[in-house]
């Protein structure tokens, strides 16, 4: 097959590429490269192109000539959200359209990769897919990244409904392994790094707020079933079982890197401000996901064990570590 991937630069993107390239199917990138390195991909087989979804004579150009569309392309997370919120929200809207208009053209079926933000700061020992969403005040712009995935989930149902578009729908529930970059906030990054220096481990909040970690291996897994014998129409939750609390996470880190950082937790309004919200707790109910066949492999050890080996292959390539 041919597979047009947006935003296939990214860290989901590039595992999902490579992933795709090895079994043997082409693929094109479709990516602005705002937040992902240009040469990532430069020698693996992919077709680049550079540009952005916004853009409506490009991506039904591209359209035009795949089997399959993967819609990534969005602002990475929610802190770089707070500080782009209209090209965000662009994207998720404009963007967005672009690829349903162009996928119901070509009558091509689409992923769109959603997220568990759009569950808000609803707090559940799990939440399933047709659990209410959450949201706290517009005024509030750490619910920005929540709302525009929200608004993406919307549009596609809308043409599927209207037009019988091909849509699919995946929510990633906090997905880590190699590739991904701490940049923009992401928490098991950002620690590995820190861990690696002995710099400060900083948890902002609390840190008894707890997250559900799935290697991205075991995502790709899940957006496999989906893509193959998910129903169109519908929405599946795509995560991991290993829900943990972000301070026995740096703690946990601290271990398996063997290092001497301290931790540091500093209240979100010294962080960000009094405004400033995110939910207390994030568990998928994956059972709808596992009826086609899903079985997370990667236990959270093995998986920040698999980041460490990898970040310290970078540190080797640059000369950090020896």
């Amino acid at each position: 097959m041919n597979y047009l991937i947006t935003g296939g630069a990214g860290f989901i993107g590039t595992n999902l590429t490579l992933k795709l390239l090895k079994e043997g199917h082409k693929v094109t990138v479709l990516d602005n490269f705002v937040s992902s390195p240009r040469d990532r991909l430069k020698n693996s087989g992919a077709t680049i192109v550079e540009g952005s979804v916004l853009n409506r004579d490009l991506v039904f150009s591209l359209a035009k000539n795949c089997d399959y569309i993967v819609h990534l392309a969005a602002i990475v997370g929610v802190r770089l959200a707070m500080e782009k919120g209209r090209e965000g929200l662009e994207v998720s809207s404009i963007g967005t359209k672009n690829v349903l208009e162009a996928a119901h053209k070509y009558n091509l079926e689409v992923f769109l990769a959603s997220s568990s933000a759009i569950y808000g700061k609803i707090t559940k020992a799990s939440v399933s897919e047709d659990d209410d969403s959450l949201i706290g005040s517009s005024k509030r712009s750490s619910w920005l990244y929540s709302i525009a995935k929200l608004l993406e989930e919307h549009l596609g149902f809308a043409y599927y409904r209207e037009l019988g578009t091909k849509v699919k729908i995946g929510r990633f529930f906090n997905v880590i392994g190699p590739y991904q970059t701490g940049i923009y906030g992401m928490v098991v990054p950002t620690f590995i790094n820190r861990a690696l220096n002995d710099e400060p481990l900083v948890i902002y909040g609390t840190g008894y707020q707890t997250r559900t970690f799935g290697h991205v291996y075991d995502i790709l897994t899940g957006f496999d079933l989906v893509t193959k014998n998910g129903q169109i129409g519908e929405v599946y939750n795509i995560g991991g079982t290993n829900e943990i609390t972000i301070l026995d996470l740096a703690k946990k880190i601290k271990l398996l890197t063997d290092s001497n950082s301290p931790i540091e937790i500093i209240p979100y309004e010294k962080a960000f401000d009094k405004n400033f919200e995110e939910t207390t707790q994030r568990v998928p109910n994956i059972a709808k996901l596992m009826k086609l066949g899903y079985k997370p492999r990667y236990s959270l050890d093995e998986t920040l064990k698999n980041i460490i080996e990898y970040q310290k292959s970078l540190r080797i390539k640059k000369g950090i570590l020896n």
